[in-house]
């Protein structure tokens, strides 16, 4: 696996785009609803992001997709609730490439941002059916909190938050480089697209 710092701007956004589109689906159908055929009939609250995700991710905040052999695989946004505080959104992988370490290269990828940024700690939230995503959150640190933002406290979902400021990476052993060339050789997904959008005007 080759993790490329970036940014290599994905200009036109159509794999960004397409990657909030299929988690918006994805998320619907596990809350019970049907989904939607076309970008065009999302509702408003999908809309923040997905119509203009340069705006919605603009520095400090980025957008990281993951290509797995020269195809998306999926993505995840950050952006900042304040100085301190970094929010992951919209962690989603593609079918294809799920069991390919995907999720946890790219939210690896979007720690090093947030500490880069100058965050001291991630939050997040997730809807509490998704207990795979919920033990990959555990595994990388993350520990259950109350509800950051107002919302949250009136819809089912689990909140989440990492200390950057407390918390590292484990440093990779002899062996674990030697099963990430590994891993490499096999097919493991390289970061093709690092979309930091437009700059926030100051």
């Amino acid at each position: 696996m080759t993790i490329t710092p970036g940014p290599t701007i994905d200009t036109d956004l159509t794999h960004t785009r397409d990657l909030l589109f299929a988690y918006y689906n994805a998320t619907a159908e596990e809350v019970g609803h049907a989904g939607w055929a076309s970008p065009d009939l999302l509702p408003e609250w999908c809309r923040t992001d997905h119509d203009d995700p340069a705006d919605y991710y603009a520095h400090p905040g980025a957008y990281f997709t993951a290509h797995l052999a020269g195809r998306p695989a999926g993505g995840v946004g950050v952006h900042l609730l304040d100085p301190g505080t970094a929010e992951v959104k919209r962690l989603y992988v593609l079918p294809h490439a799920r069991g390919h370490g995907t999720a946890r290269a790219l939210m690896t990828r979007l720690h090093a941002h947030a500490r880069a940024v100058g965050a001291d700690r991630c939050v997040l939230d997730c809807l509490p059916q998704r207990t795979g995503a919920i033990a990959l959150y555990e595994a990388l640190g993350y520990r259950p909190i109350p509800p950051y933002r107002e919302y949250t406290a009136h819809a089912p979902l689990s909140c989440f938050e990492l200390r950057l400021d407390t918390h590292r990476p484990p440093r990779p052993t002899p062996g674990t480089r030697a099963r990430s060339a590994a891993a490499e050789a096999d097919g493991e997904p390289d970061f093709g697209s690092t979309h930091e959008g437009r700059r926030s005007r100051p």
